[in-house]
C-alpha cells in the first residue's frame, strides 16, 4: 500500500531468459546465441535474467515488496514464452496474474490457447494486431475470442504507436501495419463478445481520440494508463497527463480505467516514478478517493478475481 492506496499494476512485462532467446531467434543473419545476447545486453544496458523463471518471479516479488505494491499482472511478451509466466504465477498465485502474447498466424494457436487458459489458468491474451498484420476484427480470431469468453478471460489489445525496446536492442526492426493500429476496429468485436473484458493499453499510444470513441461505445472495454505516455508529445492536441486522465474519466468513468507502469527491463526494474507521478496527479485533480482506489486496485481485482 502506498499511502492510503493499494496498488495492482495491470502492465508488467515478464522478460525472462526464454523471452530473449525467442527474440534472438527472430533475427536474420544472427551470430551464435551467446554473442547475440551479450550484444543485446550491452546495447540496451540490460541484464539478461537467469534461466529459472521462478527466481525472476522472486526478484519481482522482492521489488514489489520494496515499493509496497500488492499485486501485478505479468505479460508473457513473446509467443512461446508462456511457460515462464505460468511458473511465476504458480509460485506466487496471490500476487501475480498472467497473460500471454499470441501469434495469430501460428498453426498451433488454438491448441496452445486452450492449454494456457483452461489447464494453466492464465487469465487472458495479449494481441499486437499491427505487428502481426491482422485486424482485431478478422474472422480468423473468432474461435480464439470464443475460447476467451468461455474462460471468462481478458484480451489486451495494443493499438497506436508500438515501441518495443528489446527488439530495438536486438537489432530487429519493428515493422507494423498502420491499417491495424486503429482502436475503433475493436468496437464490433467488443459488441459481438460482450462478456470479454478488453483492455487498450497506454491510453491508446497516440490514438487517444479513437480510444475515447471506443470507451463511449463499448462498456466492456477498459483502458490502462501504462508507462510514460510519451505519445502525448506528438499528439496533435498536445495534451498533458492531467487532460488525458480527465477525458478518459469522462469517456470510461472511474470503473474502467486501470493503472499500469509498463515495467519490465532489468536492471531498471520497477518504474516507481510512474505510480508515484500518477498517484500524485489524481490526488491533485481532487478525484474522489473511492475512484482512485478503483483505478489503482479495485477495477483490475474485480476483473481477475471474478472468474
Amino acid at each position: 500500500m502506498i499511502g492510503l492506496y493499494k496498488i495492482f499494476d495491470s502492465h508488467i512485462h515478464f522478460y525472462s531468459s526464454t523471452f530473449f532467446r525467442y527474440l534472438i531467434k527472430q533475427k536474420p543473419n544472427r551470430a551464435d546465441l551467446s554473442t547475440e545476447l551479450r550484444n543485446l545486453a550491452a546495447k540496451g544496458h540490460l541484464e539478461i535474467p537467469g534461466e529459472d523463471p521462478v527466481q525472476l518471479a522472486k526478484r519481482w516479488i522482492e521489488t514489489m515488496d520494496k515499493w509496497k505494491l500488492e499485486r501485478a499482472t505479468l505479460f508473457g511478451s513473446i509467443p512461446g514464452d508462456e511457460e515462464s509466466v505460468v511458473k511465476a504465477v504458480q509460485a506466487y498465485p496471490q500476487r501475480f496474474a498472467g497473460l500471454f502474447t499470441v501469434d495469430p498466424n501460428s498453426n498451433v494457436l488454438m491448441e496452445n490457447a486452450e492449454k494456457r487458459l483452461r489447464q494453466d489458468k492464465l487469465r487472458g491474451i495479449v494481441l499486437y494486431p499491427s505487428l502481426y498484420q491482422i485486424s482485431v476484427g478478422d474472422e480468423w480470431l473468432t474461435p480464439l475470442y470464443t475460447l476467451v469468453q468461455e474462460c471468462r478471460g481478458i484480451v489486451v489489445t495494443q493499438f497506436g504507436r508500438l515501441i518495443m525496446r528489446p527488439r530495438d536492442f536486438a537489432g530487429i526492426p519493428t515493422v507494423i501495419n498502420e491499417e491495424f493500429a486503429d482502436p475503433r476496429a475493436l468496437v464490433p468485436v467488443a459488441k459481438r463478445f460482450p462478456k470479454i473484458r478488453f483492455i487498450i493499453p497506454n491510453f491508446g499510444a497516440g490514438r487517444f481520440e479513437e480510444v475515447l470513441e471506443v470507451g463511449r461505445a463499448c462498456p466492456n472495454v477498459f483502458v490502462d494508463t501504462a508507462g510514460s505516455n510519451s505519445w502525448m508529445a506528438d499528439h496533435p492536441s498536445k495534451p498533458d497527463l492531467r487532460k488525458v486522465f480527465q477525458r478518459a474519466l469522462d469517456a470510461f468513468g472511474s470503473g474502467r480505467i486501470l493503472f499500469g507502469s509498463d515495467s519490465g527491463l532489468l536492471p531498471r526494474g520497477y518504474r516507481y516514478d510512474i505510480v508515484d507521478n500518477q498517484l500524485k496527479l489524481v490526488q491533485e485533480m481532487r478525484i474522489p478517493m473511492q475512484d482512485i482506489k478503483k483505478i489503482f486496485y479495485e477495477n483490475l481485482a474485480g476483473l481477475l478475481d471474478s472468474a
